[in-house]
């Protein structure tokens, strides 16, 4: 799914470009997709309602509407869910539309996902309550002066489940997905499974700084590079998506283990797991010429 330097470059590009723009009408190609929770039929809804604000809430875009009523437009684009805006006069559906909002100077906001597993909202605005895993958001990652070392304590204390859940948990940290999880988890030599109770305060302080640093250095990266609106850079990830190949770090092979209905990237040596960091010891010894 898009995650949070993903998000940081598509939210201000939306805002610039939808920002007052009126709704002509909306669509959903995919009803599954689709949630209103309201009494009122979509097409009764949004029509003639002026995109104010868009924002970002955790994994989520909110798209503040103003109209008979005030309301919010919330995607969670999910594993394959993007954005694209077309030109007026583009008439050509895609086979993978999902949802779209045909606006009164002749572009269409669309989201498109080829498996359909982004979810669209239509609610009464700010009641984020009614969405699961929007109620709460936890601490802005990346900003300085709210992630400190002791918040991160402090929201780590008393966890007991794994490291990477807690990374996960959009009420605990705003926010990390499944890529970004494995990359932190690298960058502070944490194993995937190890629990967030098990860890040192030492390997917290790495793990706090290791968050800051790769997704402060994703977020620029991608705003350097400037993809297209619909377009998700990853080929500059460590090791998410890379099972198989040479450790960057290390050389050693990089693994892939199941967790709880989502996968992990690590590298065995690197990221040793609990109990075995004799074993990755003697991988890295045979590695490094003699």
């Amino acid at each position: 799914m898009p995650e949070r330097p993903d998000l940081e470059y598509v939210v201000p590009i939306l805002a610039r470009e939808l920002a007052g723009a009126t709704v002509a009408a909306a669509r959903a190609d995919s009803p599954v997709v689709l949630r209103v929770l309201l009494p009122e039929r979509l097409d009764a809804l949004l029509p003639g309602a002026e995109i104010r604000r868009v924002a970002r809430r955790a994994h989520a875009v909110v798209f503040e509407l103003a109209g008979a009523r005030a309301l919010d437009l919330v995607v969670a684009p999910m594993l394959a869910g993007r954005f694209s805006i077309t030109l007026p006069g583009e008439t050509r559906i895609p086979t993978d539309l999902a949802f779209s909002l045909a606006l009164k100077d002749g572009r269409e906001l669309r989201v498109r996902d080829e498996v359909q597993m982004s979810k669209i909202y239509v609610l009464a605005r700010g009641e984020f309550d009614k969405i699961p895993g929007l109620e709460r958001v936890g601490l802005d990652v990346l900003d300085p002066q709210v992630f400190t070392q002791d918040a991160f304590r402090t929201a780590a204390c008393g966890r007991r489940g794994l490291v990477k859940d807690f990374l996960m948990d959009k009420a605990a940290l705003d926010s990390l997905g499944n890529a970004y999880a494995d990359e932190v988890l690298f960058e502070a030599q944490i194993h995937p499974k190890a629990t967030v109770k098990g860890l040192s305060e030492a390997e917290l302080d790495r793990l706090h700084a290791a968050i800051a640093r790769v997704l402060g250095d994703a977020t620029r990266t991608i705003a350097r590079r400037a993809p297209a609106l619909d377009e998700k850079l990853r080929d500059f990830l460590k090791v998410r998506g890379r099972p198989g190949q040479p450790c960057p770090r290390c050389g050693d092979k990089l693994r892939r283990a199941s967790l709880h209905g989502y996968d992990a990237i690590y590298c065995p040596t690197c990221q040793p797991e609990e109990g075995k960091g004799a074993a990755a010891e003697l991988r890295r010894a045979k590695r490094t010429p003699g």
